[in-house]
């Protein structure tokens, strides 16, 4: 007497699937390019001014009300940027297009300041007339 059982072919299938994704390559992004040996940072309302410069970061808020003077830390590299902490100061930069919202003029990074436990936002980096709103 012949038995009519077969195997399910699923399992094949399945184990095919998975090896064909093994057979492609990780994608990877390349880590964000390091600051410069001066970075600048601008914002508004209320206006504000960021120098990272010389092993100290320095900010100017609040129209010049608010002086932050810090020694900066060692950046620590995000998905795409980097953020310095310290006690009193957070500073996270972005790459990406970011335009002032006063001016319009085009900058290469996004920056958030968190000063004192209040955040502001603005633009930093590289200044790009190309992005000019």
């Amino acid at each position: 007497m012949k038995n009519n059982v077969s195997m399910p072919r699923w399992p094949a299938y399945l184990l095919f699937a998975t090896m064909a994704a093994c057979a492609y390559p990780a994608v990877t992004t390349a880590p964000p390019a390091p600051l410069p040996e001066q970075y600048r940072a601008v914002g508004q309302e209320p206006g504000w001014a960021l120098t990272i410069a010389g092993g100290r970061i320095d900010y100017l808020g609040n129209y010049g009300d608010k002086k932050i003077n810090v020694a900066r830390p060692e950046p620590r590299t995000t998905f795409n940027g980097h953020r310095y902490e310290t006690e009193r100061l957070t500073v996270d930069i972005t790459h990406g297009r970011c335009n002032d919202a006063m001016s319009g003029h085009g900058y290469a990074d996004k920056v958030m300041v968190i000063a004192d436990g209040e955040t502001y936002h603005g633009c930093g980096g590289e200044r790009r007339a190309d992005w000019d709103v």
